[in-house]
């Protein structure tokens, strides 16, 4: 009897313990308390009762909708619940919580001043849902103790909320259920103007996230948020926009009305020195702005800006013009979508910071991004343009870029990119709606451009899958086992990431299959390892004519990275993929029969390097083939036929290439300037193959004097094909030295005046071959070098020389000339006394040159007489014609007059004169000089005797 009694009473304490730990062994208080909440917010009824009269609060809920209850080691953390009865809810409900973290109560109905009471210091988040606008009652200097709040009211009038009772809250959210034009929803900043009754008086406020509704924009001063978003309701005050200028340190803030409301422009006032802004959303309607609105200075220097603005509507343009003159410098993202603008020049607005551009359903037009504008861009942008009419052609460089371009009229073939993966759901998606010409879906070319490269790496553990056209969708391949592995693009097209899902277990495969399924010719697979981890194998080399074919494995299918070795000789790699590697070398026969005759057997050697490992592999002539004893080849009957004479196809056009004629010839980047002689293509390995003295891929360059080049550091300008020399040559080839005089000096010498000319005539002076000359009379040559000339010039007048030379640009200017080798070099003569002493110009007879001087005076006056009697005669011609016959006449015999009046004098003088000189009473000295017009003589007498 007693070990029933023990059995019963063991298996009482089982199941009791069963019962409390489906309740998660709840605590009395806690659960007392959470009975006495949930019957204040709705009954508990029996059906909640576990068998043992208790209620199962932690457990599942019959009623999930009425209330949730979560519990840990025995305490309450979080309560949900829906507010059915009439009951009001007071601080006190939850007091008795010890470890209260969460309450979320719905059609809420609460004490006044609930919000400020005492909470359990576990609780942080509070939502009430669906309560009275009453609820901000709370009065001057209370706080509100929750660091999260989120509430939903039903407006029942005005409703003001002060920020001073926000202090300890970090996340805060205000919505309302209804909406009453009548009852508005302001926030007033009363930071500074009150005293908190706390220990300290707090002046700032932080917010990680802000979300309200809102009749007016509220000054943000001392009040720091990360993120804010307002919802502008109907009748929102506009002048309150200028409190924009107040969101220094407002991190990012959004904007969502249903109502048409201004651009904030007054962010733009916002100091740069302090503006910690990181952009900003709008989504409303914008009106029409004043003038071009600019950007320029706003955001934070040190961070990323990002500007979103969408559902602008149709009046936020300038005449149909973007409206902003200029955006943040430091912008990383611009939607700017569903507005109505026309024209748009995407280089006055991005940079290459910016990497996503999205100006959707704006009715562009014009041209899409040029291919130098996006290349100038960070290689990962985004640009999304579709529902616009922008026209243009896309290039390869399209490829490498997220973009979508849907619906637009975009004209010519677009890229191989998008033709090899037009079947594809998503690469279709993003070009449909233009008018491409090479895009029918029932008749597209062949993919052949496809290339595909696989690295492992050991940082991150993956495998890079990079390349050429590989798709804009991760769905573009599939690879085997595909639940194994996870696809990842980093660049569209050209890089890819895979890795192994998680869960999966063991080494990561370096090599597997690789199918795009959506080509147009139809599914692909290729056979890929990684790089660097399998050495090349070389099965067999057969030989057609110059081309060789090379099977094995692990090799690639991009030939930059694959170096083929005949005989020690470079192979042009054609085309390459896992298994076979074809080459062409050059005149082939003399390579192999002179490495045959060199080795003294048959066998020829074939290195193989794939990226950074390689191998070899020795094959002998029996292997090799030439002319009838190759393989016949399979020749592409559309582009060649087989020539039995040399044993490979004969291709039709300089179009196909190959054994086989089954590729495409490569074409040369340019004409290889053939227009002028440059050079041809060579469409075997698409490059110039140039004419003798021309250079540059393109042979556009040319070569100096035959590929002589250029003497004395003269340096060649390909571009022409001649010689840029210094100063000191000249010459086709800057072998013929310069003249070039740096300075001028005079000094005293043994005969007079020694003039010195400082440099450069040239290494090799032949003194004969020198001329100098001053006042066109050549100066007597006491030495030269090739940096110094001196010589003796003839006597300058002073006179002549002050007249001429104080004026560069006299007519009569004094020259300097020097001639050498044909070479002129001409300039004022003008030099610098060595010595104060010495005179450049000689005085004497200088009353001789006064009597010269009036002599041409008198001749002058006489001349202007002329001149006026002319002019006398021209004024009687035009008074009386019939009168200029005797004027005539009567004026020349008035002229013969005086030209003997002046003849006799003059006679009279010169006789006088060479009867003295005869006697040997004077000595005459004659110069002669001229101007541009006249010739002169000077006479000097010498009275002095002898």
């Amino acid at each position: 009897m007693g070990g029933r009694i023990s059995i019963l009473f063991l298996f009482f304490i089982y199941l009791n313990t069963k019962i409390i730990k489906s309740q998660e062994l709840l605590l009395e208080l806690e659960y007392n308390c959470t009975l006495n909440l949930l019957n204040t917010l709705t009954n508990v009824n029996e059906e909640y009762e576990n068998s043992l009269g208790g209620y199962n609060f932690c457990g599942i809920s019959f009623h999930p909708g009425d209330y949730m209850v979560q519990c840990e080691n025995g305490k309450v953390t979080v309560i949900r619940a829906i507010h059915k009865n009439s009951l009001l809810l007071s601080p006190n409900h939850f007091q008795c919580f010890s470890s209260l973290e969460t309450i979320n109560i719905n059609s809420f109905k609460g004490e006044k001043n609930f919000l400020v009471g005492q909470y359990p210091t576990s609780l942080k988040k509070v939502t009430l849902l669906n309560s009275s606008s009453t609820l901000f009652d709370i009065g001057d200097g209370k706080l509100i103790p929750f660091i999260d709040l989120t509430i939903q009211l039903y407006l029942e009038g005005p409703l003001n909320v002060y920020f001073s009772s926000l202090l300890n809250v970090n996340s805060f959210s205000l919505s309302t259920v209804n909406l009453y034009t009548e009852y508005k929803i302001n926030y007033i900043n009363d930071l500074n103007k009150i005293t908190i009754t706390t220990t300290t008086t707090i002046t700032t406020l932080k917010f990680g996230f802000f979300y309200s509704y809102i009749h007016n924009i509220p000054s943000m001063n001392n009040i720091n948020i990360d993120t804010l978003q307002l919802t502008l309701l109907g009748g929102t005050d506009t002048d309150s926009f200028s409190n924009f200028s107040t969101f220094a340190n407002v991190k990012a803030f959004s904007l969502t009305s249903s109502h048409i409301y201004p651009f904030p422009i007054n962010i733009s006032n916002i100091p740069i020195s302090i503006n910690k802004n990181t952009g900003f959303a709008i989504n409303y309607e914008l009106e029409r702005p004043i003038d071009y609105i600019d950007l320029s200075n706003y955001g934070n220097l040190d961070d990323k800006v990002m500007i979103t603005i969408i559902n602008q509507g149709n009046l936020f343009n300038i005449n149909g013009k973007f409206p902003f003159s200029a955006l943040p410098p430091n912008l990383v993202l611009f939607e700017f979508r569903d507005g109505n603008i026309s024209e748009f020049n995407f280089k006055d607005h991005f940079n290459k910071k910016t990497t996503t551009i999205d100006l959707s359903n704006n009715g562009l037009t014009g041209k899409i991004p040029t291919s130098s504008f996006i290349k100038s861009m960070d290689r990962s942008v985004s640009f999304f343009l579709k529902n616009n009419e922008l026209t243009g052609e896309m290039d390869d460089s399209w490829c490498s870029i997220v973009f979508n371009v849907s619906n637009n009229y975009i004209g010519g073939k677009a890229p191989s990119c998008i033709v090899c993966h037009y079947l594809q759901a998503t690469t279709k998606s993003i070009v449909d709606g233009n008018r491409f010409t090479n895009l029918d879906a029932s008749n597209l070319e062949d993919c052949t451009t496809i290339e595909i490269n696989l690295a492992y790496d050991n940082e991150t553990k993956s495998l890079m899958l990079y390349g050429r056209d590989l798709g804009f969708s991760t769905s573009s391949f599939t690879l085997d086992n595909p639940k194994n592995w996870a696809k990842f693009i980093k660049i569209p097209n050209r890089l890819f990431q895979i890795s192994k899902r998680i869960g999966v277990t063991g080494p990561i495969a370096k090599g597997f299959n690789i199918t795009f399924p959506y080509l147009p010719q139809g599914p692909r697979t290729f056979e890929i390892t990684a790089y660097n981890e399998f050495i090349p194998q070389i099965n067999s080399v057969i030989r057609y004519s110059d081309y060789f074919i090379i099977n094995g494995k692990y090799f690639a299918y991009n030939n930059s990275i694959i170096n083929v070795l005949i005989s020690n000789q470079p192979c042009l790699v054609l085309s390459s993929n896992f298994n076979q590697i074809q080459c062409y070398l050059y005149n082939s026969n003399e390579i192999v029969n002179k490495s045959s005759f060199n080795n003294g057997d048959s066998s020829i050697d074939c290195f193989v390097q794939v990226m950074n490992v390689s191998n070899s592999f020795n094959f002998t002539v029996n292997e090799i083939c030439n002319g009838n004893n190759c393989p016949m080849p399979i020749c592409n009957i559309k582009n060649g036929e087989y020539n039995e004479e040399i044993g490979i196809c004969d291709c039709f056009s300089n179009e196909w290439r190959g054994y086989q004629c089954e590729q495409l010839s490569m074409k040369c980047s340019s004409d290889c300037s053939n227009n002028d002689g440059g050079g041809i293509c060579n469409s075997i390995n698409g490059k110039c193959e140039c004419s003798s003295n021309r250079i540059f891929d393109d042979c556009s360059g040319k070569l100096c004097n035959e590929g002589a080049g250029c003497n004395n550091e003269g340096i060649c300008n390909n571009l022409i094909g001649q010689c840029n020399c210094t100063n000191q040559w000249t010459g086709s080839n800057c072998n013929i030295p310069n003249i070039v005089v740096y300075s001028q000096q005079i000094k005293q010498g043994d005969l007079g005046n020694q003039l010195i000319l400082n440099g450069w005539f040239g290494k090799e002076n032949v003194f004969s071959d020198l001329i100098v000359k001053v006042n066109h009379i050549e100066c007597d040559i006491i030495s030269n070098n090739e940096s110094v000339i001196e010589c003796y010039p003839p006597d300058i007048h002073c006179d002549q020389f002050n007249i001429n030379n104080n004026d560069d640009n006299a007519s009569g200017a004094i020259q300097l000339l020097i001639i050498k080798n044909n070479i002129q070099w001409g300039s004022f003569y003008n030099p610098i006394p060595l010595d104060d002493a010495i005179k450049i110009c000689d005085n004497n007879n200088n009353n001789n040159n006064n009597n010269n001087n009036n002599n041409n005076n008198n001749n002058n006056n006489n001349n202007n007489n002329n001149n006026n009697n002319n002019n006398n005669n021209n004024n009687n011609n035009n008074n009386n014609n019939n009168k200029n016959q005797d004027i005539d006449e009567a004026q020349g015999l008035k002229n013969i007059l005086i030209i003997i009046l002046i003849l006799i004098p003059s006679i009279i003088l010169i006789s006088l004169l060479v009867l003295v000189i005869k006697k040997g009473i004077c000595v005459l000295h004659v110069n002669r000089f001229r101007d541009e017009k006249y010739h002169f003589l000077q006479m000097e007498v010498d009275l002095s005797p002898k």
